[in-house]
């Protein structure tokens, strides 16, 4: 059975903020971020077109939205 997940973890790659990776059978597709001052939501080139479920990824870009806030100037 397919599943999707997410895991709120911190970026190697821009000062250890957080983001969100979002996974289907425990393999990386995509990542939420922060990147200078906005929340993207980026998902990795692949060889295969991945069908993620609407309410699900809403949910989690709500949480995204609520927890990689952006830094005050």
């Amino acid at each position: 059975m397919s599943q999707w997940t997410a895991n709120f973890t911190n970026d190697p790659n821009n000062d250890y903020e957080l983001m969100i990776e979002i996974l289907y059978n425990d393999k990386e597709i995509g990542v939420i971020k922060r990147d200078n001052l906005e929340v993207k939501f980026i998902l990795f080139a692949h060889n295969k077109d991945f069908i993620i479920p609407f309410d699900w990824l809403l949910k989690l870009m709500n949480q995204a939205n609520k927890n990689i806030s952006l830094k005050p100037e």
